[in-house]
């Protein structure tokens, strides 16, 4: 699906269908909007492209950039609205994307970037939690890009949250801390 008409359906999924609202009153598009935002202006982190060889020694280009771009709209999709894994691939595995080991990937970022089931937010985020974090780094960048999001979001609206993420922030860090996105954790670490 083309990415602009793959944000509409997941905004509506979030905004319509399952009536999200981020911060209490504002549609959650707005969420996955500034996540997005947040995303790009480190996209320049992320290799452009590469050729994956497939089991049919096929080669598919597998423009990273996309994919990520594709994940940071739908990161939040198995979590909130419903989705399953497989509707995500489905979602992104048409015609227009045209490259089913890239809509794999999405799929695979949005699951990783999911919470664990609990009751508690300790709970959700668990050992098991950034474990799948650290054997994707696109689903790392995605996840900081979330975090960057909710963390400077709430700062500018002086929700309690920001206090929770700058708690939280330096067993993440230690936890999942990659060089290569250096710049992203100390934009974050700064918010």
């Amino acid at each position: 699906m083309e990415l602009d008409k793959f944000r509409d359906y997941i905004y509506d999924l979030h905004d319509n269908k399952c009536n999200q609202k981020y911060a209490d009153t504002l549609p959650y598009s707005t969420h996955l909007g500034f996540v997005e935002v947040q995303g790009e202006k480190f996209i320049h982190l992320i290799p452009n492209s590469i050729l994956v060889n497939e089991k049919n020694c096929q080669s598919y280009p597998v423009h990273y950039r996309d994919i990520v771009r594709y994940a940071l709209i739908a990161h939040d999709s198995i979590e909130d609205a419903r989705m399953t894994y497989n509707n995500v691939l489905e979602s992104v595995n048409t015609e227009e994307f045209g490259n089913y080991p890239a809509a794999v990937m999405v799929a695979d970022i949005v699951y990783a970037v999911t919470d664990e089931k609990g009751k508690t937010r300790k709970e959700r985020k668990n050992n098991k939690y950034y474990d799948e974090l650290k054997k994707n780094d696109l689903a790392l960048f995605v996840k900081l890009s979330d975090l960057a999001a909710n963390t400077l979001f709430s700062k500018l609206s002086g929700s309690s949250m920001y206090n929770k993420y700058k708690k939280e922030w330096p067993k993440f860090k230690e936890a999942l801390y990659l060089f290569k996105y250096d710049s992203f954790f100390e934009y974050i670490e700064n918010i």
